[in-house]
Parts: structure tokens; sequence; C-alpha cells
């Protein structure tokens, strides 16, 4: 999937890249930071401009991020609760879940932005069914994604022909740091429901 992403990138460039990290940011699973450390490699060989990447990747994310957010804040609970996730939603375990999130949310949303970016769009649709302070996650959303957009640029552009052994290395680090953080919300969330009997 990503050759067929970098083969439009050389020829729409920009517009490819905002519309593939914006896409992604709202939640398709599509390569978008391989595709920024992709530019950014390619603006070492002079055929893209650096800070035009960083602007692209930078508030490209962030408007995914803030419409995931807003959809999740609006029309969230109504669409998961008429396709059947009205149980989980009022159970116990989500109110848990919500309890930790929401306690943890300024730290969460800042981290998925560009630690473990893949958790990103979940992110954002938890925090619109939790409804955390628009404010506070533009906040720690944008910046965040200023990491996010600062990092993969520049190793792209650093790392120039090993951009796609970076990459490999990335998704790697990524796949560990989502099981880790997966296991910490299990224990955490069956440690809040044991001490609260």
């Amino acid at each position: 999937m990503l050759s067929f992403f970098l083969s439009y990138l050389l020829i729409y460039k920009y517009a490819v890249l905002f519309s593939v990290i914006f896409v992604a940011s709202f939640g398709f699973p599509i390569p978008a930071t391989a595709l920024l450390m992709a530019a950014g490699a390619f603006a070492a060989q002079g055929y893209l401009d650096l800070y035009s990447i960083f602007i692209c990747g930078f508030f490209a994310s962030i408007l995914g991020d803030i419409t995931g957010y807003f959809v999740s804040f609006r029309y969230g609970r109504d669409v998961l609760m008429r396709i059947g996730f009205k149980s989980l939603l009022t159970s116990q375990r989500f109110q848990v879940l919500e309890t930790i999130f929401s306690q943890h949310s300024s730290y969460t949303i800042f981290s998925s932005r560009f630690i473990v970016s893949t958790l990103g769009p979940t992110v954002n649709i938890l925090s619109g069914l939790t409804k955390i302070d628009y404010k506070k996650f533009l906040l720690y959303d944008i910046s965040g994604e200023f990491f996010y957009a600062s990092i993969f640029t520049c190793l792209g552009y650093i790392f120039g022909d090993q951009w796609e052994t970076i990459v490999q290395i990335s998704e790697d680090t990524t796949t560990i740091l989502v099981l880790i953080v997966l296991l910490i919300v299990i224990f955490s969330i069956l440690w809040w429901v044991r001490n609260e009997r």
C-alpha cells in the first residue's frame, strides 16, 4: 500500500501528503507516518521542501484529530447505541475506563500523538465519547502533533536512503508499545473493579 501512495506523492506532492495524514488521523489504517518519513527523505534529495512537509503534516494531523474528536463528541454515543453497543457503554467496565482515561487524559492525548501514534485515532474517539474539554484536547493534541511532524519528518530527512529501515524499526517499536499500553489498561481496569467491590 505504501508504494501506491509513494508514486502519487512524487506526482501530487503536498496534496497527497496532506490527504493521507488527515485521513489516517481521522482513523483509517493507512501508512501516514511512513509517508511522512518518505517525504522527509525526498526533501533530502531535493524533490520536496522540508518546511512545507512539516507544515503539511502538522496541520493535516491536527485537522484529522479534531474531526475525529468532534464527530465522536457529537454522534459517538448515539451511533454506538444504535448499532448494539448500549450494554458496553452502560457497563461498569466502560465507566471505569472513562474514569481512568479522564484522570490521565492529558498524558494520553499528548503521548498518543507521537510515542504510540497508532493509538491516536482511538484516543480521539475516546476523548469525544468521554466529553474531554475541547480546549484541553486541543492543547495536548497540538503540542503532541508538533513533535510528531518534527520527529518523523526529520528522521526521513536525516536517514535519507535508509528511511525504509527506520520505518520498520518504528513500526516494530510501536507494536511493542501498543501491547504494553493495552496490558496496562487491562490491568488498571481489573485492579479498579476489584478494589471497588
